[in-house]
């Protein structure tokens, strides 16, 4: 009885241990044959997906990262490459097409061997059963946890076929790295899809589940390429490949993909995961295999990147200059760009740096937008039938504070007063005086009503404090209703994401609806003006020769926020500059002068290859000449004029006066 044993000859301790797991394994056979035929488990296999990556592209279909709980890409059984299968075939389970889901020589052998050794160290399992360990059972270690493995084993077997069984193996099993299954690894290590796998290529692969962290290629190559030799020489053993192509592959060196996609545009990735979320649910987010193709522009992202960085490097560079102390506080920054057509995203910034900082305060920060509210203050003017050569008169005023007792007196950033000044000069040098006191003549609740038709949704306060932008606002809502300036007063609401595919190859596209915020004549003339701020006024900063460019700045009281939020025919970008706690930028930070340099260095980079274009007139839009000064109709008597745009019908009708007379206007 011995002599076929002879390790049980010498020790017959472990003859009767052997004897005693027979007894305990017949013993207990019937039972787990009916848990394991009644596990509800085994009837959902051929439905059953475990959690996928959602996939997200950029607009032009670069990879701009994946959301996963774990990171695996479904694959189906006809697209995992033969040579893949036959490595995972020959090095894990040779036998796997002939046998019932165990194969008991291989139960007998790991078990002997666990026994020389008194312990559970050799596992023996088929790909089936490996399978049903992962799917349904714990990695505890011991003789109930293997029989029940092996019974669910051949139960699984009667029920799916073995493809089915393989597709579910390559899918589920983790291979180091973050990777699960068998595409998500190839993505990882070699940056391709499973089915473009060399034989070398697909050797590692099937290595990996041995040990997934110790043959990682990325941790420890060195011992990657000794498994991969190992998984070589089975496929050559099994006849998979002659041992030409075995010495090929063995020649080929390790040529491992960069990081797919990882750390642009991260806020923004947020938003988009945030989107999804609301849409699909956590379950349809993570199991449906989507595919995301977003509006975001990678190489105008990473334009926009460096943009920020190199403009709070400048202004952190004049601090220093002025003496001003640092006390370790980072000076915060937020970009975004937006398609003027379409109101897509094509570039976010959402901070100094996202692993400092993952607030994003281009969509989450309300900070008072200073002057850079005003365009809305003179929208409202233009609808009730003003026009840039209407004048207001830039004197002291004082006006009942709102809630509280005393007069609350306005002044300009400069200190001094103008006089009587045209609109379009008042909006160019940003005066707060005689814009608060246009304000007051057309009612703040008009100021309110075009900021809301132009998409603003913030709580906007109606006192005469709303002409300075004392109602705080995000980035992106102000950018995106300039931009609606921009479109001829079409309004499109910012959007995240252009299509989304599940894995079945269903496409949907994204949300969005386009509406008349403004008309098109209005909006020509609003923008006309605002080219004047570039041009001649506060907004020089942002000058880009060549370029149309109209834009506005915006201060708040100490200099707390810088903005700019300017636009071309094509692309709208805003700009926000200041500190989370509120302090001051410096006396010397404006939006002319911190957040205007960011973005012109954007917008060049970002225009680099755009047709120039220039804002096209509609045909209820006429052009006078006029006294720059007074903004009267040009004469010989007048003494600077320029070319203004009017509303059809809108234009003044007073000439100049001749030297000695004065106009009938009333300031």
């Amino acid at each position: 009885m011995y002599n076929n044993l002879p390790i049980l000859k010498d020790r017959p301790a472990l003859f009767w241990s052997l004897g005693a797991f027979s007894v305990l394994f017949g013993s207990t056979l019937g039972w787990l044959f009916a848990m394991s035929a009644s596990l509800p488990a085994l009837e959902a296999l051929r439905e059953y997906r475990p959690n996928v990556a959602t996939r997200l592209l950029d607009r032009h279909g670069a990879p701009l990262g994946e959301l996963f709980v774990e990171r695996r890409f479904w694959i189906r059984y006809e697209a995992i490459p033969p040579q893949l299968r036959d490595a995972i075939v020959s090095v894990e389970d040779d036998q796997f097409f002939k046998h019932k889901g165990v194969r008991l020589t291989s139960i007998l052998r790991a078990m002997l061997a666990d026994l020389r050794k008194l312990s559970m160290a050799q596992g023996g399992s088929t790909i089936t059963q490996q399978l049903a360990k992962t799917l349904f059972l714990s990695s505890e270690k011991s003789i109930g946890r293997k029989v029940k493995e092996a019974l669910m084993a051949i139960e699984m077997e009667k029920r799916i076929t073995k493809e089915e069984i393989f597709e579910l193996y390559c899918n589920q099993i983790y291979l180091g790295s973050g990777a699960y299954g068998v595409e998500a690894a190839s993505r990882i290590y070699f940056g391709k899809h499973a089915g473009t796998l060399s034989i070398a290529e697909a050797a590692l692969i099937a290595g990996l589940p041995k040990a997934p962290e110790k043959y990682s290629p990325l941790k420890s190559p060195e011992a990657a390429m000794t498994r991969r030799a190992i998984v070589l020489e089975r496929m050559k053993d099994e006849g998979y490949i002659s041992a030409e192509e075995m010495e090929a592959a063995r020649a080929e060196p390790l040529a491992l993909a960069g990081q797919e996609g990882g750390a642009a545009a991260l806020h923004f990735r947020d938003s988009v995961q945030a989107q999804l979320e609301k849409k699909f649910g956590t379950g349809g987010l993570y199991q449906e295999g989507l595919t995301a193709i977003t509006t975001l522009d990678l190489t105008l992202q990473e334009a926009a990147e460096k943009a920020v960085a190199d403009g709070l490097a400048q202004i952190s560079e004049a601090e220093e200059k002025a003496g001003r102390k640092k006390d370790g506080s980072q000076i915060q920054a937020a970009l975004v760009a937006l398609d003027v057509k379409s109101g897509e995203i094509l570039a976010m910034v959402g901070s100094a740096g996202y692993y400092q900082s993952q607030y994003n305060h281009a969509t989450m920060a309300r900070r008072q937008p200073g002057s850079a509210f005003k365009p809305f203050v003179y929208l409202a003017a233009l609808e009730k039938g003003l026009n840039p050569a209407t004048t207001l008169m830039d004197s002291p005023v004082a006006f009942p504070r709102p809630g509280g007792p005393g007069l609350w007196k306005p002044e300009n950033y400069t200190g001094k007063f103008y006089g009587p000044v045209t609109m379009r000069f008042a909006l160019e040098n940003s005066l707060n005086v005689s814009t608060v006191r246009l304000l007051s003549q057309i009612g703040p609740e008009a100021g309110v009503k075009a900021a809301r038709r132009l998409g603003v949704t913030s709580t906007l306060r109606p006192n005469l404090s709303l002409a300075l932008g004392s109602s705080e606002v995000t980035l992106l809502e102000l950018t995106a209703a300039y931009a609606a300036l921009a479109n001829k007063g079409m309004l499109n609401p910012p959007s995240f994401i252009r299509t989304i595919s599940d894995s079945s190859g269903n496409v949907a596209s994204g949300d969005g609806k386009t509406v008349e915020a403004v008309k098109p004549e209005v909006a020509f003339v609003l923008t006309n003006m605002l080219i004047g701020v570039v041009e001649n006024g506060t907004g020089q900063m942002a000058r880009i020769p060549g370029r149309q460019i109209a834009g506005k700045t915006g201060t708040t009281s100490d200099n707390r926020d810088a903005w700019f939020i300017g636009y071309t025919p094509d692309i709208a970008t805003g700009v926000w500059v200041g500190y989370d706690d509120n302090r001051e930028l410096g006396h010397h930070q404006t939006g002319g002068k911190a957040a205007a340099p960011i973005w012109a260095a954007f917008m060049r980079e970002a225009l680099k290859d755009v047709p120039n274009s220039q804002f096209q007139q509609p045909g209820a839009v006429t052009a006078r000449m006029i006294d720059k000064r007074t903004g009267l109709l040009a004469n010989q008597w007048c003494r600077d004029n320029i070319s203004e745009m009017f509303v059809a019908g809108m234009e003044p009708n007073e000439y100049c006066p001749p030297p000695g007379k004065q106009s009938s206007r009333d300031y």
